[in-house]
């Protein structure tokens, strides 16, 4: 006869474990990442990754960074976990009403942990912080209400959260290179069709480090899949009027009448 609290204590033990393991490979990806970021500013280079970081030294401030980030991407691993064994925990509790059998149970279970049964977390309702750029290049936090319920596999959504801790701790190291000695820079990157049209229109925008305006476009850099890098600023070097002929030649524009960013077609 299946046991729901014998069950119940098995999950939570697994949990716990796969828990352990992604803390230590989320902590080495995020230490790598941001010593390849921290070289490449160091270098002017802007996707070059390292192949190795062992001789690679962190200062105790980096230390520091990199605790905060592994602490906040684990806390969106722990929601997403939780949300898994509430989701397994119940559904295994109907099928075991229904009268399935241990070996239907064990089936569902390995489904779920091995990327076939999707988990599902309905925020539907909620408010979400989204960044927004208006007609002046101007950045602001706007809130969104949620509309559809986030639904992904075991695997897809830790392989999600992996590239997007990645490229966060990449900016970061990035951005602790080209600090040192400069207080301005420059938003730079591909302006094309791929692009979203919102961060195609900060191209050529000079920001300087620690301001409000600065800390909204590092947060830009930091969305999910964005090709746009923070450049060291040179008068010497910097020509405002090739930056707007590259958007004006994309067919950049401002939509006045839904008061967003578009690309001509």
């Amino acid at each position: 006869m299946f046991n729901l609290k014998d069950f119940k204590k098995s999950l939570k033990k697994a949990f716990k474990k796969i828990e352990s393991t992604q803390t230590e490979a989320l902590n080495i990806e995020l230490t790598k990442n941001y010593l390849a970021g921290r070289t490449a500013g160091e270098k002017h280079r802007s996707t070059l990754p390292l192949k190795s970081a062992d001789q690679e030294e962190l200062t105790e401030n980096e230390k520091e960074e990199l605790a905060l980030l592994l602490a906040l991407f684990l806390g969106n691993l722990k929601k997403f976990n939780t949300s898994a064994q509430d989701q397994i925990l119940n559904k295994v509790k109907e099928m075991s009403e229904a009268g399935s059998t241990q070996d239907e149970i064990q089936k569902y279970v390995s489904d779920v942990f091995s990327g076939k049964e999707n988990i599902t977390i309905d925020n539907v309702g909620k408010k979400k912080k989204e960044l927004y750029v208006d007609k002046d290049l101007q950045i602001s936090e706007r809130s969104k209400i949620i509309s559809k319920p986030f639904s992904a596999s075991t695997l897809v959504y830790s392989s999600l959260l992996a590239d997007i801790a990645a490229h966060r701790a990449y900016e970061e190291g990035r951005k602790q290179a080209l600090i040192q000695g400069n207080k301005r820079w420059v938003f730079v990157g591909p302006v094309d069709e791929i692009a979203r049209p919102g961060h195609v229109a900060l191209v050529g925008q000079i920001y300087t480090w620690g301001t409000l305006q600065s800390d909204y476009a590092e947060k830009v850099l930091r969305e999910p899949h964005c090709r746009h890098r923070a450049q060291e600023y040179s008068e010497k070097d910097y020509d405002a009027k090739y930056w707007q002929r590259l958007k004006d030649e994309a067919g950049l524009y401002f939509d006045d009448a839904e008061q967003m960013w578009k690309m001509r077609e």
